[in-house]
């Protein structure tokens, strides 16, 4: 199990490195459709509890058996935090673009991931906090 985990990590570490490689930026950016500021926080069981950050409300409970895309995704943007220097406290932003294109922004490095580059099984881990209407 542990060596599952390691190489999820590995491949999500190596994913997130292409994801983040420069790209030609468009004259207009797309409007977001829709977006939400997210915490993301480890629970006493092990799970990572999914909150909206302007409120507090609980969005999500992440179990903790659950070693999916969104948790490796999170941990590794974490880690890059801490590289950094960086605190977990500034939220991530979860955008839905037009072209069903979901980007994930972490505030505090300025880091943006197009989760549709990681394939739609993957991106549809996270399409559960967007309001209903933007889901698709």
């Amino acid at each position: 199990m542990k060596a599952q985990r390691l190489v999820g990590l590995v491949m999500v570490t190596a994913l997130v490195g292409v994801a983040l490689a420069p790209r030609p930026v468009p004259a207009v950016a797309p409007a977001a459709l829709d977006s939400i500021a997210l915490t993301f926080s480890d629970t006493a069981n092990g799970g990572v509890a999914v909150r909206q950050a302007d409120t507090g409300r609980l969005v999500s409970l992440v179990p903790a058996a659950h070693d999916g895309f969104l948790r490796s995704t999170m941990r590794v943007l974490v880690v890059m935090r801490r590289h950094e220097g960086m605190g977990a406290q500034a939220p991530f932003v979860l955008s839905a673009l037009p072209g069903n294109r979901l980007v994930l922004t972490d505030t505090a490095t300025g880091q943006k991931l197009e989760l549709e580059a990681f394939g739609p099984s993957n991106a549809a881990e996270f399409l559960p906090f967007l309001a209903p209407e933007t889901r698709s």
